[in-house]
């Protein structure tokens, strides 16, 4: 009896008709549709399909820095100094390794790769160690 009461009621709830649109309670401005991107992508100033070859904002890179770390407690010894024009950048790096060695990397990069120099230099003697 109650298998038969319970399809009775979800009989009555599946045919229930829809009731109809009320339009006065839509909203007056309906959310906007968002739809996919743009076929075209590119950098800025892309616009007719050409990409720029040149920013023309764009100056050269001109920079120089350089920077020593000596801690002799800390058994620390290790620095960097670098200069660029354009597109060559030109430097060398230094640091002390575990074998008290000094490993020295003078290094030119530009279009053509990163070019390193690597040299090491012997431990200097100090007290007889």
């Amino acid at each position: 009896m109650k298998a038969v009461i319970l399809l009775a009621v979800l009989a009555v709830a599946v045919a229930r008709p829809e009731a109809p649109l009320d339009r006065r309670y839509l909203p007056a401005n309906p959310a906007p549709v968002y739809g996919p991107p743009a076929p075209r992508y590119g950098p800025p100033g892309y616009q007719s399909g050409k990409p720029v070859t040149e920013d023309p904002l764009a100056v050269p890179a001109s920079y120089k820095f350089a920077y020593k770390v000596q801690d002799e407690e800390a058994g620390l010894d290790f620095g960097h100094e670098e200069a660029r024009e354009g597109d060559e950048a030109t430097g060398e790096y230094s640091v002390l390794l575990p074998d008290g060695r000094t490993m020295i990397v003078t290094y030119v990069a530009n279009n053509d790769g990163y070019k390193p120099e690597i040299r090491f230099e012997e431990p200097k003697v100090r007290n007889g160690y």
